[in-house]
């Protein structure tokens, strides 16, 4: 914080202090309130400051206490005058007006929020880590050689089976351990160099290896070390880590495992080559080890689980390509850009994902590392790969010959033999993506020229309810070309051996003039985002060149069971885009949220289903404001549609036009709004809406995805909204099946053989209002189908009518080949005997079908003939 915007700040609260004072005293108490609030954040904020003097802060702070106490006195005031208003009344006075507090908002993109949000991310498994600008407070004197009063890293249970000692790397004897400071600490070392031992660092260690090789391909050398030594503590480094959004201090002293037997480094090392040194021996290059030793100390100990390459390096190493290899990337916004991609998806591009890597590490733009999967085969030619380990990749070449990677592994054998420390292997693209199942890259975020970070909480409300955060972005572009922007969600780690943390991602184009086509395409498509227990997500998503400006509607979900979770999220664009928050969205004035859920009857799954028309359907009417309050407004509702469910379930949410009924089908013109593609775990519409009468469907992907799930509307207008019973509610339901077979395919009537096609008989025992229908057992290209009810003639047998004579009592109406099949409208039925009969309209159409049969009264017969 600069002391131009700590005295602007200043300004702006005193000045709201005061404002809040007079309208206290004219007892406008609402006004008040909200302004002591809003005040007594701003002091706190002022009073956090590391850049101020602690008599500030402590004015501040002070400041800050006296307009809360002012905001509790208020809010005192008037609980106590609402208890105590209806006595007044009894006593014949004059009543007193009834005072109210407004709830005051919250915003959330305020410097105090955003501050708030990253103090809290600086508690990391029981510690605390302050922000990199944090002042230091220095407890050792300048003759004290430093010991971490937090203790050492745990262990891995690899590393304890050796009993490791911690020891200083370089004994004192006369000097102090500031010698660590000399040439051999950051001598200069190759991508080769780096070895991995016995723990799980692979991702660590291959971060490093590309960063090596990124500053040996570019040119640039070695400055400044991401360890900072304090200059009158021996023993101390400080490790500059981004974690949590924002960068961290680490602060560890120089005490490194070591094999009590041989002295060997027992965590990850540099394969040792140069001059021996005084004592025997040549000199290590120590600041690997000890950069590691600031990472695992973060991550909770050398048995930290595991991670992936990109994150690592977006969390620590890019700090060593600033401040090691003086390369001219940001630091404001801190770290590279991961994303991991999944070879194995069914999306997966492989053209397109060469290019993109190919360029970018040529460029410099981008480095990469390769993961392997969890089986334990893996064999690329005669040579065999770790599971769940990361390769570091140095070389990417087109060439005549072809596509190739040039793959580093760190891993030393248990032979122990380093005099080879690392396989180089040259692996062809197409073997790549055969063989590995993750690419992990990481982008410089110098290639985008405009960004935006916000640090927000999810909170959850219920104990299995999950937390959602909605951002709008707006952007406006000059340029007549296609754009990007991308969109990276992190979650902020507490507990770093939590591993059961999922986060979702979803991004959307708001826009009103989707092609009906379109909407009516995503009621069967699946998404490819899903949950993720990452602690990263990056989303990219295209611009149109048709559309210049507008707005993404960005989507952030957390599952897990901490009640309370940080996040930070950043975009990123060219600088021919214009992007900004959208810091005033409006809280809408009506909502409400009903639960439901999908059981064996009601789980329809998506439109291609048959029964997709069982699925929880819900009259939404909207009113006109009119209607309601006295408002001239006219226009269409802001509306918003969110379904959520658990994180496995695909879901859809949908608007139809309808008159408030159960919807069995719809076409594109019916669609109003569509969340898009099934997601994970929530869906959500975000539309205007005219005033009227809609049907909501909420589906599942598939009719097998069962369980609990909540459907919350929020609008800027008065609304209704009520579930729509199932078809048949309250009747009785009798099943038959059928078929229709090479002798009883007749047709419809045209074709002379309308009475061969299979026949069922309805016995009613009284007046009963009937309803049937009929459907298909299997979803059938084009079969038009139709479902016909006669009455039964009481004077001969069956076998002597054709039924194309009879006079019907109901019919499903014209042959139609709705994949719901098709339905008699609901009539009344007097006692007696029907025939039911389905048919295809084509003969020969062989299928199989069922007959449902509605009644009002319980005790009626369906039986074939």
């Amino acid at each position: 914080m600069s002391k131009s915007d700590v005295n602007s700040d200043a300004r702006h609260a005193e000045a709201m202090y005061n404002k809040a004072t007079k309208e206290e005293l004219a007892r406008n108490y609402d006004q008040a309130f909200g302004l002591y609030i809003k005040a007594t954040e701003v002091f706190l904020h002022l009073s956090r400051s590391a850049t101020q003097q602690e008599r500030e802060k402590a004015k501040w702070k002070a400041n800050a206490q006296r307009a809360l106490e002012r905001a509790e006195k208020i809010k005192g005031f008037i609980e106590k005058s609402k208890g105590g208003s209806s006595s007044i009344a009894n006593n014949g006075r004059v009543p007193q007006p009834e005072f109210r507090l407004t709830p005051v908002k919250i915003n959330h993109f305020s410097p105090q929020e955003q501050f708030y949000v990253l103090k809290k991310g600086g508690s990391i498994n029981g510690l605390v880590y302050s922000l990199w600008d944090d002042p230091i407070h220095h407890a050792a004197t300048p003759a004290t050689v430093y010991t971490d009063p937090d203790g050492q890293p745990k262990l891995s249970p690899e590393q304890q089976k050796v009993s490791p000692v911690w020891r200083r790397p370089i004994l004192s004897t006369g000097s102090t351990s500031g010698s660590l400071l000399a040439a051999s600490v950051f001598r200069k070392i190759l991508p080769q160099d780096i070895l991995q031992h016995i723990v799980t660092d692979c991702s660590v260690c291959a971060s490093i290896s590309v960063c090596l090789e990124h500053a040996r391909r570019f040119g640039s050398n070695i400055a400044e070390s991401a360890l900072y030594k304090a200059r009158t503590i021996d023993g101390r480094y400080d490790v500059r880590i981004l974690f949590n959004g924002a960068w961290r201090r680490v602060v560890i002293d120089d005490k490194l495992p070591y094999d009590h037997v041989d002295g060997t480094l027992m965590c990850m090392s540099v394969f040792p080559h140069g001059e021996p040194r005084k004592g025997g021996g040549v000199a290590e290059a120590l600041w690997p080890s000890l950069l590691e030793k600031g990472y695992m100390k973060l991550m909770g100990g050398y048995d930290f689980p595991g991670s992936n390459s990109s994150i690592d390096l977006q969390c620590v190493l890019i700090g060593i390509i600033i401040l090691t290899y003086n390369l001219p990337f940001p630091s404001a916004l801190a770290g590279w850009i991961p994303e991991h991609i999944e070879i194995k998806r069914s999306d997966f591009e492989g053209e397109k994902s060469w290019v993109r890597i190919e360029s970018g590490f040529s460029s410099g733009q981008c480095v990469v590392t390769l993961g392997t999967g969890t089986s334990h085969n893996i064999q690329w030619r005669d040579v065999s790969l770790l599971p769940s380990h990361s390769y570091a990749v140095i070389d990417v070449q087109e060439t005549k010959e072809g596509r190739k990677l040039t793959v580093l592994d760190s891993w030393v054998r248990s032979t122990g033999d380093i005099q080879e420390p690392s396989r180089i292997l040259q692996i062809p693209w197409i073997d790549v993506l055969n063989t590995f199942d993750g690419i992990y890259l990481s982008w410089d975020p110098a290639r985008w020229q405009k960004s935006l970070v916000f640090h927000g909480m999810w909170k959850r409300n219920g104990s299995t309810e999950e937390a959602s955060r909605h951002v709008r972005l707006n952007f406006n572009t000059t340029s007549l070309a296609e754009e990007e922007i991308w969109v990276l969600l992190t979650r902020h780690v507490v507990q770093t051996s939590r591993n059961l943390d999922f986060i979702a991602l979803r991004i959307e184009i708001e826009d009103d003039i989707l092609p009906a086509a379109l909407l009516m395409n995503q009621l069967n498509s699946l998404s490819t985002g899903t949950y993720t227990n990452s602690t990263h997500i990056l989303g990219r998503i295209r611009i149109p060149n048709s559309q210049r400006s507008g707005a993404l509607s960005i989507l952030g979900s957390y599952d897990g069971d901490a009640r309370e979770v940080g996040f930070s999220l950043s975009a990123y664009a060219h600088s021919s885009m214009d992007i900004s928050w959208d810091e005033n969205v409006p809280d809408p004035p009506y909502t409400k949220k009903v639960d439901g859920r999908w059981t064996s009857k009601n789980a329809g799954g998506n439109c291609t289903f048959p029964t997709f028309m069982v699925n929880p359907q819900y009259h939404l009417r909207i009113h006109h404001p009119n209607s309601r309050v006295g408002s001239n407004a006219s226009g269409k509702a802001r509306t918003t549609l969110s379904l959520q469910a658990s994180k496995d379930v695909p879901v859809n949410v949908a608007t139809v036009w309808s008159q408030g009924q159960r919807m069995v089908e719809f076409s594109e013109k019916d669609i109003t709004a569509s969340s898009g593609a099934y997601s994970y775990g929530l869906a959500r519409i975000t539309k205007d809406i005219a005033p009227g009468d809609y049907t909501i469907v909420a589906s599942a992907f598939e009719s097998h995805h069962m369980g609990p799930f909540s459907l919350k509307v929020d609008c800027s207008f008065p609304f209704d909204l009520q579930e729509i019973p199932q078809e048949g509610a309250g009747m009785y339901t009798r099943v038959v099946l059928g078929a229709w077979e090479e002798h009883t395919a007749a047709g419809g009537p045209s074709f002379d053989r309308y009475s061969n096609n299979p026949i069922f008989e309805l016995e009613v025992p009284s007046l009963a209002q009937v309803k049937i229908r009929l459907q298909l057992l299997q979803a059938s290209t084009a079969t038009s189908l139709n479902v016909t009810i006669y009455p039964v003639p009481s004077s001969s047998p069956f076998v002597e009518y054709n039924l194309t004579n009879l006079r019907h009592t109901a019919t499903s109406g014209a042959y139609d080949d709705c994949i719901a099949g098709v339905a008699t409208p609901q009539i009344a039925l007097a006692k007696g005997k029907y025939w039911i009969v389905p048919s295809t309209y084509n003969p020969g159409m062989e299928a199989r079908f069922k007959v449902i049969v509605y009644s009002s009264v319980k005790e009626f017969e369906v039986k074939g003939l």
